[in-house]
């Protein structure tokens, strides 16, 4: 009996998963930070449907790329891979968390958005903990000091996000506005 996915498609994606999912995840900060300033001004629904759907997978992307990054890292490089393999995927998760923090043109796509600061304080910890996970594995790292950057810059803009979303949430919006 046949297998339902042939092993060539198999190999190829154990090889460019990663890859993939990094390339993937840039492209959709890109369109957010291109389009999303023109969103209050378009009445197009295509080009809302498309901000909404980068809006929705940037986070799945990166948290999933995050994942692969984990579950692989650790492992002995393939024959013909670089052994610095590791030292890179280091510097990929970081780089993804700082994906997770997301673009300064759109923090959220509506205010409904902004009242779930709290799971994204949340999810924050989760990637965090994964990401130093990754980055501790790949210690002695050759690209330590460009990684250790990115992973302060990138726990720095996550929070600046939630710190945005908190702030913009209706229930300090009352606060503010009673006091």
């Amino acid at each position: 009996m046949g297998e339902a996915i042939p092993k060539g498609v198999k190999d190829m994606w154990d090889k460019w998963n990663i890859r993939g999912l990094v390339i993937y995840s840039l492209l959709l900060q890109a369109i957010l930070v291109l389009l999303s300033p023109n969103r209050k001004r378009s009445p197009r629904r295509l080009f809302r449907l498309l901000l909404w759907s980068a809006y929705l997978l940037a986070n799945w992307a990166a948290d999933y790329a995050v994942a692969q990054i984990s579950d692989s890292s650790g492992d002995d490089p393939e024959p013909n891979e670089s052994p610095n393999t590791n030292d890179l995927l280091a510097f990929w998760a970081t780089f993804l968390l700082l994906h997770l923090g997301g673009p300064d043109t759109i923090t959220a796509l509506a205010l409904e958005d902004n009242e779930l600061w709290l799971r994204s304080l949340f999810g924050l910890v989760c990637q965090f903990l994964a990401t130093l996970y990754v980055f501790m594995l790949s210690i002695p790292n050759s690209l330590f000091v460009p990684t250790s950057l990115m992973l302060v810059a990138g726990v720095i803009k996550y929070v600046e996000r939630i710190r945005a979303m908190r702030g913009a949430s209706l229930e300090r919006f009352k606060d503010l506005m009673l006091g």
